[in-house]
């Protein structure tokens, strides 16, 4: 059975401060998917990052 597990931050669960220093600016964000997707555990993962939130699917 494959699992999904979401991870992230947003406005509204955490202040500035927080969400900038889990901003993934795009080339960050590629390097940090193709990092996870080189654990066995991890068979997809992907990244979103905004403004506003900073979203993990994996």
């Amino acid at each position: 059975m494959s699992e999904l597990l979401a991870i992230g931050v947003s406005h509204k669960t955490a202040p500035v401060e927080v969400r900038e220093r889990l901003a993934l600016p795009e080339t960050r964000a590629y390097e940090f998917v193709r990092d996870l997707r080189g654990n066995a555990d991890v068979h997809e993962a992907v990244a979103i990052s905004t403004c506003n939130r900073t979203e993990l699917y994996l």
